[in-house]
């Protein structure tokens, strides 16, 4: 084996896994740039050290044996390799055989659940750090809302509205297109329901602009899953063309019943790879988000909006980051939890808003607030404690 590295990025080579490797680079992480193409494995290694990094370029084959000896004498992985719901669960087990901390960019709630039924108490007994989702869905949101769960006491229910930018990565629709198929969940009344399909509103964001915005399967929800504050967590996709389209995403899962799943994977799987391309590079000027907190209890109520651009950038950056705060030892809490949950809300709001994503809240005090300044450690625990998730 070559030379090992603290950190591995699995599928180095696509989209994300570029910008993954640049933020890296960036924060001076050796990294090892791993997948199944070495040829492209060694582009993105050169164009990387060409940036200063300190990192090499791996090839393995996506198997047990391939992925264990390439992880071997690492600390993290951090996974990009989607469809999540094919290839994800190898890579998983890779990692805790290998003993490292595991870290993805998945936004497919099927694969959360999946990883917290399967594989939680085994990365809590090894405290080793189990954090799907270091991304741009569903980090900002899960540390948003955990951020007004601890300063407005009394609160109860959270709706957290996404509003990004139309730009996705071929891997990006496959694995919208496999979620919408399968069954997905809101938490109501302390436990998971299923989202009926489909399940529209009308929501408004800043600067009073009106959308439709559908109810999907959130990763908050798997987070926040027996957290004893929480009686009903949902999360919604504000775009007036997905809403649109909910009719369609009921039909495709309708077909389920009579069509194996396996099979319907495969077809769109296949027919994304023949029409789609992944998109250029994001520019901030037409890549804005914004994501919206609504949080109320009996007598309380607190909103946080968040704004920043290119979601795939900020994705790149929390992989990293995670990488980074769990090589420095800051992680809190080890096993199924999201970054928030593991390195602290307002830590991962501070190191967002360094990187142009800033938060405002409404309703916690006498007028908008921002979230404690930079290296604050959030002070209060989730009130579950670390089985709270169980």
């Amino acid at each position: 084996m070559s030379e090992a590295k603290p950190v591995v990025v699995y599928a180095a080579s696509g989209y994300t896994g570029r910008l993954v490797c640049e933020s890296l680079t960036r924060l001076r992480i050796p990294f090892v740039a791993a997948g199944r193409d070495q040829r492209r494995l060694d582009e993105v290694a050169r164009e990387m050290r060409a940036k200063g990094a300190d990192c090499v370029a791996r090839a393995t084959a996506h198997t047990p044996a391939g992925l264990r000896e390439c992880f071997r004498g690492a600390k993290v992985v951090i996974n990009v390799s989607g469809p999540f719901s094919l290839l994800g669960r190898a890579v998983v087990e890779a990692a805790l055989v290998d003993g490292c901390h595991y870290v993805d960019s998945t936004g497919e709630q099927d694969f959360m659940l999946e990883l917290r039924r399967d594989y939680d108490a085994l990365f809590r007994e090894a405290r080793l750090l189990l954090s799907p989702s270091a991304a741009f869905l569903w980090a900002p949101g899960a540390a948003a809302a955990e951020h007004c769960l601890e300063t407005t006491p009394g609160i109860d229910t959270l709706d957290v509205v996404y509003a990004p930018p139309s730009l996705q990565t071929v891997a990006s629709l496959q694995s919208m297109i496999r979620t919408v198929r399968r069954t997905s969940y809101w938490i109501a009344d302390g436990a998971l329901r299923v989202v009926p399909v489909p399940d529209v509103k009308r929501v408004t964001l800043p600067g009073e602009v009106a959308h439709k915005a559908l109810r999907i399967g959130g990763g908050e929800a798997t987070f926040l899953l027996g957290d004893r504050r929480v009686r009903s967590c949902s999360t919604w996709f504000a775009s007036d063309d997905l809403a649109r389209a909910a009719g369609f995403f009921g039909l495709w899962g309708k077909l389920s019943r009579v069509v194996p799943g396996e099979t319907l994977d495969r077809w769109s799987d296949a027919a994304v790879l023949r029409l789609k391309r992944d998109p250029p590079a994001e520019k901030p000027e037409t890549g804005r988000f914004v994501i919206t907190v609504t949080a109320r209890g009996p007598s309380r109520r607190v909103n946080a909006t968040l704004e920043g651009t290119s979601p795939y950038v900020v994705t790149g950056f929390l992989c990293a980051m995670a990488a980074q705060s769990v090589i420095d030892g800051k992680a809190e809490r080890f096993g199924y939890c999201s970054i928030s949950q593991a390195f602290g809300a307002r830590y991962v709001l501070t190191r967002l808003e360094h990187e142009g994503t800033t938060m405002t809240i409404h309703g916690a005090g006498p007028g908008p607030t921002r979230p404690a300044g930079a290296g604050s450690r959030d002070a209060a625990k989730q009130s579950g404690g670390a089985h709270a998730h169980r």
